[in-house]
Order: structure tokens, then C-alpha cells, then sequence
């Protein structure tokens, strides 16, 4: 059968774009750090983004924000969504989760002052209006539907999809809650390296930092639950990358993926009806074909990309997703343990060794002697046994005091101390009732 028009080009177009991402080596070791927080009234209500009479809104919030992130982003209507400043950007998850994005940095120390400032900005307007934040990977009070989605056109189409294919969408969307740490590539075979150690540690860094304490206004006893829910989302753009460990892999394949599956929708009109509409749902063809009228532009390029959600996301650098919301400690020492590992060579040479990879295999972009049959049998494993969980032979305690060992001594010692609170948190998950 003969591909889609256009489909070449646009695929070239994605892969042109991650290309676009390598970094010289000198250039290459900023951290990208993202963070979801929920924002309760001090009664536990879920602040929504419209102010109520009895609480303020986010929408109030991000008012607050805008001295010092000035830079605005509305909707159609002049509903006031996101924010961009020196230090990083704020926006808004679905049901108005209000997201910090740390201007990319090289040392923890900035990212803690961006943080810090960012908090300290937000929480003085909070208290001040009988409300506050809360950091856990799931909605502390509330079930999901009790939640309300922001005015985004985007999240309109998103929830129609997920309730049309009947998953978990709708709690992923309105009650989740992470930490994103981005990490730069040199090249593609560098980004490869960067995207299997990460896939293949998902069930890993995800132990370490599980906080989801209530799922559904109920005690969590299970571990990895907001994980596992975001691999129930949508199979064909959650959890492992297909072909992610198979020889070859690389950009390519990554575009051959998203060109597979759908895109939910389109941001632009149908060239047939230039003056249609730009927001057009896709729920059923794959981007092949819904983009086959005219090549990809930069825009649904960015678009294209963002409609994907695995452990570990392709753009222009290697985003790395397991982990829930953090508290502040245990954020920072997260973003420097992922700076331990995925930026030093020693490293990822000793996880790929634990891992039983040759060698040859990173430096070619080979085959990897692991499968995405064996991450899930890692996340059931921890999910069933907790620290004693096997994962890819050795127990997750194990794992996880290599992987801190690991960072400790590819760390300056000014930021080894960082590892300690989260380390200390690692250990010990009182939630956890392992089955």
C-alpha cells in the first residue's frame, strides 16, 4: 500500500527536529526541571481555575505571577493560561494542576533558587487567600470527575478521545501530578543511549519517587500507582517506546511511531477549507493521514510531539517522566540523581553493564538483550513485592542504592548532599501495602 502523501517529507520534517536538539558537548548538561503541584483551599476543596465566593482562583494566581513571569498566553477568549518569565514559564495541567517549568540549568543549586522563588512568590499569595500547596503524584481530596478541566480547547479534545476509547484518561488529565526532568544529548546515538537507560530504569525511578498516598479520596497502597495508570491511558502512545531496544533504533523509528498513531487532533484548517476551523479532532487516523493535505510545520511538529506520553519522551532533548510530584528536598534530590546518572559516561556504562548490554550495542545503536515485555514484568514485580520486587534480576533495594552510589560519586560534593532527602524517602513508603 503506498504511504500517505507527504509522508516521507514529514517524517524527515520529526526527525529534522530532533536533530535540531544535539548539543555540543560543552554545551550539553543543562537539567530541565518541571513540576505539577495541586492548589487547595485550606478546607482540602480543589481550587478550580475560576475564582468562586469563597476562594480565589488560579486564574488569580497566575494574575499574582505575571510581575515576575511577564510574558502572557490566552486563550480565544482572554482566559489567562500560561505565563514566561527568566527563571522559567508557569502554566496549567488540565484541571488547573499549576506547573512550574525551571528555565533550563546546569547546576541543582539554580534550579532550587528558581524554585524556591517561584514558591515563595505563589505561597504568600495563597495563604493570603485561605488556600495553599499540595505535593503528592495524586489529587490529595478528591475522586477525578470531581474535578474540573480548565477553558483549553486542547483538553476538550483530549477528554472526548480518552472517554471514546474508555480509559483512564480522565484521571491522568484531572488528578495526576509529576516531576519531569529533561536532560540534553549530543547527538542521536547519544540520545538513543539516554532514552533505553531511562526506559529500562522507569520502574526504578518511579519507586524512588512514588508519592501517591491517596488515589481516588482513598488511602494508595500500591506501588507505582500513578505509573501504572499512565500506561493505562492510551496503549499506543504510553509506556515503552515500541522498538525502543531493538537494533537500529533511532529518530527515525521514534517519527515512524507518532506517524502511526493518531493525533487526537489537528491544529490547523484542512487546506481544502482554508477558513474552517483549526482545531479539528483525529480521534481514528493515524497523523499520516491527517497531516497528508500539506507537509508539517513547526507548529505541528510541536504539536505532533506533545500528543505522546511514554516513560520517556523524544524532543528536543530526552524527558524523563516516572516520577510523581515531589516535595522541595526530595525534588531537588531527584533532579540531581538524574545529573549523576544520565550525565556521567561511568554511569550509564555501570547501569548497562547491570543490565547485561554490550557495550558495542550503545556505541552502534545495536540491539539491547531487554524487551518492553521485561519493563513490565519489572513494574508488576515492585507493584507486587515492593523493595524486594525483582527487576531485571536483582531486587529494587538493590537498584536503588546502586543507582544513589552512582550519583554520589559522579556528583560534585556540593550536590551529593542534595541525594540524602530523597534518598531517606526512597527507603521507606509507609503507603505502600505490599500484596
Amino acid at each position: 500500500m503506498a504511504s500517505p502523501k507527504y509522508y516521507d517529507e514529514n517524517k524527515n520534517r520529526l526527525v529534522s527536529y530532533f536533530m535540531s536538539g544535539s548539543k555540543e558537548p560543552d554545551a550539553c548538561g543543562k537539567l530541565g526541571v518541571e513540576v505539577e503541584h495541586f492548589v487547595l483551599g485550606d478546607d482540602g476543596s480543589p481550587v478550580s481555575y475560576e475564582p468562586t465566593q469563597d476562594i480565589v482562583g488560579i486564574r488569580n494566581v497566575l494574575d499574582h505571577l505575571s510581575t515576575w513571569y511577564p510574558e502572557q498566553t490566552f486563550n480565544s477568549y482572554r482566559d489567562l493560561l500560561g505565563l514566561l518569565g527568566t527563571e522559567g514559564s508557569v502554566t496549567l495541567e488540565p484541571a488547573a494542576q499549576l506547573e512550574l517549568s525551571a528555565a533550563p540549568y546546569g547546576r541543582v543549586a539554580d534550579v532550587a533558587t528558581a524554585y524556591r522563588n517561584f514558591r515563595q512568590r505563589v505561597d504568600t499569595f495563597l495563604q493570603a487567600h485561605g488556600a495553599h500547596i499540595e505535593s503528592f503524584g495524586y489529587h490529595p481530596t478528591r475522586r477525578a470527575q470531581e474535578l474540573s478541566l480548565i477553558p483549553k480547547r486542547r483538553y476538550d479534545f483530549m477528554d472526548n478521545y480518552f472517554m471514546l476509547i474508555g480509559s483512564h484518561g480522565d484521571r491522568m488529565m484531572r488528578a495526576s501530578a509529576s516531576t519531569q526532568v529533561s536532560v540534553d544529548f549530543t547527538d542521536e546515538t547519544d540520545a538513543v543511549r539516554k532514552i533505553r537507560v531511562a526506559s529500562a530504569l522507569s520502574p526504578i525511578l518511579a519507586a524512588i519517587a512514588d508519592n501517591t498516598q491517596v488515589y481516588e479520596a482513598a488511602p494508595n497502597h500500591a506501588p507505582l500507582r500513578r505509573l501504572e495508570l499512565w500506561r493505562e491511558v492510551d496503549s499506543a502512545r504510553c509506556g515503552t517506546i515500541p522498538h525502543v531496544f531493538e537494533d537500529g533504533f533511532g529518530f527515525a523509528t521514534y517519527a515512524e511511531w507518532l506517524l502511526s498513531t493518531s493525533p487526537i487532533f489537528v491544529t490547523r484548517p484542512a487546506t481544502s477549507d482554508p477558513q474552517g476551523p483549526k482545531l479539528r479532532p483525529f480521534y481514528t487516523q493515524p497523523a499520516a493521514d491527517a497531516y497528508a493535505d500539506a507537509p508539517l510545520s513547526g507548529g505541528d511538529v510541536e504539536h505532533l510531539v506533545s500528543m505522546f506520553w511514554p516513560d520517556v519522551r523524544l524532543k528536543r532533548f530526552v524527558e524523563i517522566r516516572p516520577a510523581d510530584c515531589l516535595p522541595y528536598e526530595q525534588l531537588l534530590g531527584y533532579t540531581a540523581l538524574i545529573k549523576g546518572i544520565f550525565y556521567s559516561d561511568a554511569s550509564m556504562r555501570a547501569i548497562e553493564e547491570e543490565l547485561g548490554i554490550n557495550p558495542q550495542a550503545s556505541v552502534t545503536r545495536g540491539a539491547w538483550d531487554l524487551s518492553q515485555l521485561d519493563v513490565t514484568h519489572a513494574i508488576a514485580s515492585v507493584q507486587e513485592h515492593g523493595l524486594t520486587g525483582m527487576v531485571y534480576g536483582r531486587d529494587l533495594a538493590t537498584w536503588e542504592s546502586t543507582l544513589f552510589s552512582l550519583a554520589r560519586a559522579a556528583l560534585p560534593a556540593d550536590e551529593r548532599l542534595y541525594l540524602d532527602p530523597l534518598q531517606d524517602f526512597a527507603r521507606t513508603k509507609p503507603w505502600w501495602h505490599v500484596r
